[in-house]
């Protein structure tokens, strides 16, 4: 049976690139999960002495748990690696007895009423890849297309009660294209469409609470055209002008949000925009159980001039391929579903859209020069997509904050952004 699906075009060419891949999906202490089910399934078909010995001592099994986890070796590599980077599992019993987690990534897939969307992990170095060749910006398709058993049950499902509950999901397609139609426009930098994007997502969500859903539809079409038009480019660069741009209170809360108790993704380059600014604080970081006990208050002090000096550097790494931005980040929110991620309404979803984009705009500032590589950009994109996007932790985290903050007005979000 055909489904309608919304991909984006290039979704068809991607490939997994094997032992070429240097940041492995199988790598950095990824939770990776086994059913019951399926890790039962393995253990039948498992023929080879070596495989046996190695899944003897490969999973962490927890009591009443529904799902075991890979465990990594001193090298945080899955133990069904090879010295190559291929899957031992994948040889031993075959790719359609592998775990869904691994039969799956980097596609998402998600199921909206009676049609389907696929997207692309940014957790992925060849997805990046791919973006970084999409130099007119990405292009979504609607196409008819058999939809796999794996892709069936992996997709994530709306569910129909929350289509009663907020009414807003109805227009789940058309709040895409306005994220669309607002983040592609190349006439402003990426922080300024960010900003803008905010302005309308802060209407809709007023809209939305005083039941005037009805009006949705006609608002995204007017403010996209109104937003398109050369004309009133005047207009919207007039709200950018007395926003700091300096970005200190960006650097700010990356630094206290996610630098000061951070994942094994971060860590990796903690040191670098560490070094790179000059950090100082007043208490070790590492030590975040015995800061909280004694409610000591942690101290940030940073090289402002050094931090500007990476800025721009930063910017001119950027020239001419401004547009890698632009499209990892639009498919990076795209397949987490963004701006309904998280519950509380999409002017709160804006606010992690922000959040996130701000962490990967600091820590690139601070980690990539100006004669910086594609490699480099890649890795670190990487690196942080699989802690913004794919840590449910760290997703906790940015709700609960969002939830105690005081400061999610658009003029915060603005100076988080821009």
């Amino acid at each position: 049976m055909k489904h309608i699906v919304l991909q984006p075009s290039f979704y068809d060419k991607f490939e997994c690139i094997g032992s070429k891949c240097k940041n492995n999906c199988c790598c950095n202490t990824w939770t990776i999960n086994f059913t019951k089910e399926e890790f039962r399934n393995i253990k039948r078909k498992m023929k080879s002495e070596e495989f046996k010995e190695i899944f003897q001592n490969a999973f962490n099994i927890q009591k009443g748990s529904d799902y075991y986890t890979i465990k990594f070796d001193e090298e945080e590599r899955c133990k069904f690696l090879n010295e190559n980077g291929l899957c031992k599992m994948y040889t031993e019993v075959g790719p359609e007895n592998m775990g869904l987690v691994c039969k799956v990534f980097p596609r998402f897939c998600t199921r909206y009423i009676d049609k389907y969307e696929r997207f692309l992990s940014i957790g992925c170095e060849e997805v990046i890849n791919l973006l970084i060749e999409e130099k007119e910006g990405i292009l979504l398709e609607v196409k008819q297309t058999e939809i796999t058993e794996v892709e069936r049950i992996s997709s994530t499902t709306v569910p129909k009660e929350f289509l009663k509950k907020d009414p807003i999901f109805h227009y789940w397609t058309d709040i895409k294209m306005l994220i669309l139609g607002v983040l592609q426009n190349r006439e402003y930098d990426f922080g300024e469409r960010m900003v803008v994007l905010g302005l309308a997502m802060k209407k809709m969500d007023e809209m939305n609470k005083k039941g005037q859903q009805y009006k949705l539809k006609e608002y995204i079409q007017g403010f996209i055209t109104d937003f398109n038009d050369i004309k009133n480019k005047d207009v919207y660069s007039k709200i950018f002008q007395n926003i700091n741009r300096d970005g200190y209170i960006r650097a700010m809360q990356v630094l206290t949000s996610y630098f000061l108790n951070p994942t094994e993704n971060v860590s990796k380059f903690k040191d670098i925009v560490e070094n790179r600014i000059q950090l100082k604080r007043s208490a070790m970081v590492d030590d975040v159980e015995k800061l909280k006990e004694n409610e000591v208050q942690v101290k940030i002090e940073f090289d402002n001039k050094k931090y500007s000096e990476a800025i721009q550097e930063f910017k001119e790494f950027l020239k001419g391929r401004e547009y890698w931005i632009e499209n990892v980040m639009i498919e990076g929110f795209l397949t987490a579903r963004c701006p309904f991620r998280i519950p509380g309404g999409i002017w709160k979803n804006y606010c992690a859209m922000a959040v996130t984009y701000s962490v990967f705009l600091f820590t690139l500032t601070c980690c990539l020069k100006k004669d910086s590589t594609k490699e480099d950009f890649i890795y670190y994109v990487v690196q942080i997509a699989r802690t913004m996007f794919h840590n449910e932790e760290r997703t906790k985290e940015m709700e609960k904050h969002l939830n105690e903050t005081e400061s999610n007005t658009l003029a915060h979000m603005a100076m988080l952004v821009l």
